[in-house]
């Protein structure tokens, strides 16, 4: 005769089997950021717009109230009637939605507010006939209840109040959550009007910015309808909340980058013919790591076009991390077997959330190599400017007559030498101008002839006397320089200051000439 477990041989209620500090858990214990509160209200919303067929003009209406400490979030759904409410809104952990249709399911969501206010207040009504429902959780009356140890279903009667208001002053049909006097720590994020615009920019479900390249292609991508977004204000009659993509990367300030290119992924489901998931990779030139604002870099996870975790989310599934941070990529979930988790950072584990990730992984190495790819070739390119002024300052050397005709020829030659080795080395990822432009002084150089009159243009001003020997200094100096840019600027110097004497010696007066005449003996036992 086998076992009998306990719950079956003692008649338990559910109290005795789930303890009162499971709202604690699911309260104040679920969410570490307070903005998620907009997260898991604006979610109802679209779940509850979505499944009326208000999705084409669905509206959610945002109202932040420093003096108050208070915010309040207002969409344009379909309402609750009051039997509906109190079905709704009581129990918790318990929730009508469809696991596989809506994107919250657990009942949990709407208890988001207690972890940083002080009481949250859900007002309703279905139709203008109908008065508005308010349902009052107390989270003050709520913590006393887990502190007594009192069991679950009590903690519930003592924190909530059901009321029913006129309904003169409110919409036709609607639904608001009040979270009121919001705890200070919290204050900061939740009151923040510009912090909380671009959260919800970010995370939750609205449009595209037009200026967007990709946004119709992204749209066109789902074969039914495109994903819900949703008319997202603020009560004071602000522009609607959008996505942060613009019509280029920004690195800074006058710095940008446009995109170039468009791709979509497509990842099979696991035993079936349909789809696990679709997304896009929007591609650029791939600079280097995007800065975290405007909160688009990184390849990021959507169900129902609302964002699951943050930016790091599919971290471990790149080789190095650090690629993760050029990229701009979305992947949305399709196969209702990909179950977020209840804190929405991530998914439930299982076999189609492997699947996902294997596929995803494959993505992931085609970014990184992308990404390696473009580093090479910037790094390559940097060596074209400093080898193309090399170039340009060594013809300028030879063509000066500053130099010895032997060195002179030996300079193009070598530099010849090099321009073909760089050629063969870094022709791939050098534009079409560059290379005309390598092209153009490449025909210089062959075409080279040694001057063997006169004493060029860097000579004009000095001494003809002195250019013979300047010339041999300046051929052993171009041979051991470590470029010709370095020996030209040390050879512009010399001629400088010689022309420098040269000047200085026409101002001499008649009265100085007799000590020159005194000190031509000592003239003729020097060197020049």
């Amino acid at each position: 005769m086998g076992d009998t477990p306990v719950f079956r041989s003692v008649k338990m209620g559910v109290d005795a089997l789930v303890g009162g500090d499971i709202l604690s858990l699911i309260t104040s214990g679920m969410y570490a950021n307070p903005l998620a509160v907009y997260r898991e209200y604006l979610q109802n919303a679209a779940d509850s717009i979505a499944g009326s067929g208000y999705s084409r003009k669905g509206r959610v209406e945002i109202s932040i109230e420093p003096a108050a400490m208070a915010v309040a979030i207002r969409d344009n759904g379909p309402g609750l009637s009051c039997e509906q409410a109190r079905r709704s809104l009581l129990p918790v952990s318990r929730s009508n939605k469809q696991r596989q249709a809506d994107r919250g399911f657990r009942g949990i969501g709407r208890l988001a507010g207690l972890a940083f206010g002080r009481s949250v207040k859900f007002l309703t009504r279905h139709s203008a006939a109908s008065p508005v429902t308010t349902v009052t959780w107390d989270g003050d009356r709520l913590r006393n209840g887990i502190h007594e140890k009192l069991p679950v279903e009590d903690i519930i009667r003592q924190c909530v109040t059901v009321e029913k208001l006129d309904g003169n002053d409110y919409p036709e049909s609607f639904f608001e959550v009040r979270v009121e006097e919001i705890a200070r720590h919290a204050a900061g994020l939740l009151l923040n009007r510009d912090v909380v615009r671009q959260y919800l920019g970010e995370v939750c479900p609205v449009p595209f910015n037009e200026s967007f390249p990709y946004a119709g292609q992204i749209s066109d991508m789902f074969e039914e309808v495109p994903p819900l977004a949703l008319d997202v204000r603020f009560m004071e009659g602000e522009t609607p909340i959008i996505r942060p993509h613009g019509s280029a990367l920004c690195f800074s300030r006058d710095r940008l980058s446009p995109f170039s290119g468009f791709e979509k992924i497509e990842i099979p489901a696991l035993g079936s013919a349909d789809h696990a998931a679709t997304g896009w990779i929007a591609h650029s030139s791939y600079l280097g790591a995007l800065p975290p604002k405007p909160g688009i870099r990184c390849l990021r996870a959507r169900v129902g076009n609302i964002q699951i975790g943050d930016e790091t989310v599919f971290d471990h599934l790149f080789s190095e991390t650090r690629f993760n941070r050029w990229c701009v990529a979305e992947i949305h979930i399709l196969d209702p077997r990909i179950m977020p988790n209840a804190r929405r950072d991530y998914f439930e584990p299982g076999p189609h959330l492997r699947n996902l990730e294997n596929h995803l992984g494959v993505v992931c190495r085609q970014l990184e190599n992308r990404c390696r790819t473009a580093s090479r070739r910037r790094n390559q390119r940097r060596q074209y400017q400093p080898f193309l002024e090399g170039l340009e300052a060594a013809y300028e050397l030879a063509g000066s007559n500053c130099l010895p005709a032997r060195v002179a020829q030996e300079l193009m030659r070598g530099k010849l030498s090099e321009l073909a080795g760089f050629r063969e080395k870094y022709g791939e990822v050098i534009d079409d101008d560059e290379l005309e432009r390598l092209a153009q002084i490449e025909k210089k150089l062959v075409r080279f002839q040694t001057s063997r009159s006169g004493n060029g243009k860097l000579f004009s001003g000095i001494n003809s006397s002195y250019a013979p020997v300047c010339r041999k200094i300046f051929g052993i100096l171009i041979e051991n320089s470590s470029s010709p840019q370095a020996a030209k600027e040390i050879i512009e110097t010399i001629l400088r200051n010689l022309e420098k004497g040269k000047g200085h010696g026409r101002k001499k007066t008649a009265l100085s000439k007799a000590r020159t005449v005194q000190k031509k003996p000592l003239r003729r036992a020097g060197s020049l």
